[in-house]
C-alpha cells in the first residue's frame, strides 16, 4: 500500500492520501462529462424543420447509425491506443472545448 499511514481509530477520510487524490479524481470526473456533452451535441444532436408548420426543433438522434459508426471508428475502436486528443478532434471535427458544457440549458 502507497498511502500515508494514519493512527488507529482515526478517522480515514482525514488521511492526507484522500485529500491529494480526490479532488483529482472528482474534476476528472466532471471534465469527462465536458467532453461527452461536446461529442453528444455535434455529433447526435440534429435540428430538424417541420415544413407544415414552420417550427424549428432541436432533437437528439440517438439512433444514428451513420453518427454511431463514425464514433466507433474514429474513438471507441482505438481503446487506449490512441492520443485521447486526436481522437476527440477526429469525432468533433475541431478542437474540443468548453461551451457547450456551459450553454446547456
Amino acid at each position: 500500500q502507497h498511502n500515508v499511514p494514519y493512527a488507529e481509530g482515526t478517522h480515514w477520510h482525514t488521511r492526507f492520501g484522500h485529500l491529494v487524490t480526490y479532488g483529482a479524481g472528482y474534476y476528472g470526473y466532471l471534465y469527462s462529462q465536458v467532453f461527452a456533452l461536446d461529442i453528444w451535441k455535434t455529433r447526435f444532436a440534429v435540428a430538424t424543420s417541420d415544413v407544415v408548420t414552420g417550427d424549428d426543433d432541436k432533437h437528439d438522434d440517438v439512433m444514428s447509425r451513420r453518427e454511431g459508426t463514425r464514433l466507433w471508428k474514429d474513438m471507441l475502436i482505438h481503446g487506449g491506443g490512441k492520443d485521447p486528443n486526436v481522437m476527440l478532434r477526429d469525432v468533433l471535427g475541431r478542437a474540443p472545448n468548453v461551451d457547450t458544457f456551459f450553454d446547456r440549458a
